[in-house]
């Protein structure tokens, strides 16, 4: 609560307690009301209106002093601030009610005054009028301040969700981005490492010709690095267009074989006569598959021959890449797990299933299955 708010609630209850306070002590002049005698009646009364400065702190015990100064000298205005606030803190509850009955009943009995009874169903309908007024009050008050309560809590609630909906967002765009970045630059890399290790060992002027293809490749790692920055500066509000390839699909594994054989990699690729039509999510996951595989292969088992075969069976899609082995080359200790991880959430988005695991005669495998009927929408 703010000091300003704090300042003018405890000015509130200053004028409140004087001005209820006066009420009270301007009618135990001329109350017969009251078990103390008459010259008791203006202090009392003064006490009660002091009691009213508390009633924010403590409601309850507020209304019982008021409620004995009623008693005792006959000074009922105290009473109506007191009820409202104890039906503004507690609401539609058992204290409130409680509360409301024992001033209702104090208030209706003419405490010290003889033949009181006859007055009473007069009394009864003035003072249930008098305190109805306070406690309904109070009611609204307790309700509407609940009210806005859960609407506040309920705006912060969705604030948060909005929140970790935005952060879960940008986690799954950072995740897509290093999947990309991994897709892009570890594949050329292990094709430029392939290279430089047959540099190496080449001999009878080849050097100058794999040099060249080092020299191509990186080209090519340099033109999709600079195509998805470019995309990430568009989503930054970046003006200048940015020339995107179309995304790759079924038709883009051989061109990607052709590049990894121009790399040095020796790779056998089997095609059925005619490539069936996938949707966008199963092109997309079949040809980073063979990606994954190619870089994976010239890793952990350079020099080794690479069997890629797709297949079409039953309504199936079948994405087969198999090598046998080969070298470790200095790269394969410094993978960091993200490319079989992301292998497995594209296929899993694609509706099929991928199984990854070395050879029993030595090697590895990866084979994924996509589904043909009944195919996904395209995205």
């Amino acid at each position: 609560m703010s000091t300003t708010r704090r300042i003018g609630l405890l000015i509130l209850d200053v004028v409140l307690a004087v001005g209820f306070g006066a009420v009270g002590f301007s009618e135990v002049q001329t109350s017969a009301i009251g078990v103390l005698p008459a010259v008791a009646g203006p202090p009392v009364a003064v006490a009660a209106g002091v009691a009213l400065l508390f009633r924010r702190y403590r409601p309850l015990p507020v209304l019982g002093a008021v409620l004995l100064a009623q008693v005792l000298v006959g000074a009922f205005a105290p009473t109506m601030p007191a009820l409202f606030t104890v039906a503004r803190r507690y609401g539609n509850r058992r204290p409130t009610w409680l509360a409301a009955i024992a001033a209702l009943v104090v208030s209706v009995v003419g405490w010290g005054a003889g033949a009181w009874w006859n007055l009473f169903f007069a009394r009864f309908a003035i003072m249930a009028v008098l305190l109805a007024v306070p406690l309904l009050w109070g009611l609204w008050a307790n309700q509407r301040a609940e009210t806005l309560a859960a609407l506040r809590e309920r705006a912060e609630q969705a604030e948060r969700e909005q929140d970790l909906r935005a952060q879960a967002a940008v986690e799954a765009e950072r995740l897509r981005i290093a999947g990309e970045l991994h897709d892009i630059v570890a594949h050329r890399i292990s094709q430029i490492t392939v290279l430089a290790g047959a540099l190496e060992v080449s001999a009878e002027g080849k050097p100058a010709e794999i040099a060249g293809t080092i020299r191509t490749t990186g080209a090519h790692a340099l033109t999709e690095m600079r195509e998805l920055l470019g995309v990430l500066r568009a989503r930054d509000g970046g003006d200048e267009p940015v020339p995107l390839r179309p995304a790759p699909d079924l038709a883009a594994i051989a061109e990607l074989v052709a590049q990894a054989t121009e790399a040095g990699q020796r790779v056998e690729l089997s095609l059925p006569p005619q490539l069936p039509p996938v949707p966008g999510p199963v092109g997309r996951a079949a040809h980073r598959i063979v990606l994954e595989a190619l870089t994976n292969a010239a890793k952990h088992a350079a020099g080794a021959e690479v069997r890629v075969a797709l297949t079409v069976d039953d309504g199936h899609l079948d994405v087969d890449v198999r090598n046998g082995r080969g070298e470790r080359t200095a790269l394969a200790a410094q993978g960091s797990g993200f490319g079989l991880l992301g292998m497995r959430e594209r296929v899993a988005l694609a509706g099929g299933t991928v199984h990854s695991g070395p050879l029993a005669g030595g090697g590895y495998q990866v084979h994924a299955v996509f589904p043909l009927a009944g195919s996904l929408e395209e995205e």
